[in-house]
Parts: structure tokens; C-alpha cells; sequence
């Protein structure tokens, strides 16, 4: 008899954690407050968080962009003030609970149709952007809820040069362009 237990046990554990890895992790927190007056506030939070499922199918759908100009989807390089991005959102992930201020809000940029389909659906009041290097989520009140590291999403600290890299025989060459003024840098280096 136990063994039937144990059997069934596992075949259903079996059945759940498949389809619990495919969800988001949902975290739902009610805050009381009670007024001078007696009255009673409740106030409700719901947070998302990527699973790592999801983080995977995010990083795998921008890694088709590698070769686009920052590793961005078509006509998004365009859209993105690079040199005005905080330095941070380039760089590193954007930690859950920060808020982004609102001179910073003109640097987000609303996530494709294509990449909503491969994400969460997101809870009430969640939308989904492009900030820096990272997919976040991020609530009413513009505080991330969650976020994602892209990887292969690349700004360049120089974002007015052109660097073209050629090589002969045992001989690299890299010619810097300045798209200012047209300033001309080029270096030689012998192959070992």
C-alpha cells in the first residue's frame, strides 16, 4: 500500500513541477494602516518575478540581435538615447525596488511584441521595457518589479567613434573614426 502511495505521489509531483517551472512566481502582499479617525486602509501589492525560464527565453531572444547595432531588434537602436543612459543600466542588472526616477523614464523603451510573447503575462498595472542592457518590469508607480540582464545587448562608452579592425599577413589594423569631426586614428600591431 505505501508503495502505491509513494507511486502516486511521484507521478503527481511529476505532473506539477513541469508546469510550475513555466510560470512566473507571484508574490501577493495586503498592508493594513489604521487612520487617527479609525478608519482602516488596506493597501495591496503584486509583484512578478522571472523564473528562470523565462529569463532564458528573454537572453535566447536577443541573442538573434547580436549582430544588430548594439544587439538591439530592428529600429530599436534608433529609438535608445545612448549616451544619456545611466551608466548602471548599461552595465549591470537594475535591482527589484528601485524606482526609476522621472527624468530617467524617457530612457525606457516599451519591449516589443515579439518579446511580450516570450515573457510572463504580466500582472495588473505591469509593463514590460527595454532600460540599458536589461528587460524590466516595472509597476504603476515606475519601481522595477523584476529585471533581466541581457548579455549581448553592448553600448560603447564612445558612441561617436567608428572602429574599423583589418588585417594583413601578421599585421592588424584598427582605424578610429570620430563621427564629430571627422578625426582620423589608426593603429598598426604586429600579429605574434
Amino acid at each position: 500500500m505505501k508503495s502505491i502511495i509513494k507511486t502516486c505521489c511521484l507521478a503527481t509531483l511529476g505532473t506539477i513541477l513541469p508546469l510550475a517551472a513555466q510560470v512566473s512566481k507571484t508574490t501577493e502582499t495586503t498592508e493594513s494602516r489604521r487612520g487617527a479617525d479609525g478608519s482602516v486602509t488596506d493597501t495591496t501589492t503584486t509583484t512578478t518575478t522571472f523564473n528562470p525560464e523565462a529569463r532564458t527565453k528573454v537572453v535566447t531572444y536577443f541573442n538573434e540581435y547580436k549582430g544588430n547595432p548594439h544587439g538591439l531588434p530592428p529600429g530599436y537602436a534608433t529609438r535608445i538615447q545612448v549616451k544619456e543612459i545611466p551608466s548602471n543600466w548599461r552595465t549591470s542588472r537594475i535591482e527589484p525596488g528601485v524606482v526609476i526616477t522621472e527624468a530617467q523614464r524617457s530612457y525606457l523603451v516599451a519591449a516589443t511584441p515579439d518579446l511580450v510573447k516570450v515573457l510572463p503575462a504580466p500582472g495588473s498595472g505591469i509593463r514590460y521595457y527595454i532600460a540599458g542592457s536589461n528587460v524590466v518590469a516595472v509597476d504603476d508607480a515606475y519601481k522595477i518589479v523584476d529585471s533581466v540582464q541581457i548579455p549581448s545587448i553592448k553600448y560603447t562608452e564612445d558612441e561617436d567613434k567608428i572602429e574599423i579592425e583589418s588585417k594583413e599577413g601578421n599585421t592588424t589594423t584598427k582605424t578610429k573614426i570620430d563621427k564629430d569631426d571627422g578625426e582620423i586614428e589608426v593603429d598598426k600591431e604586429k600579429d605574434e
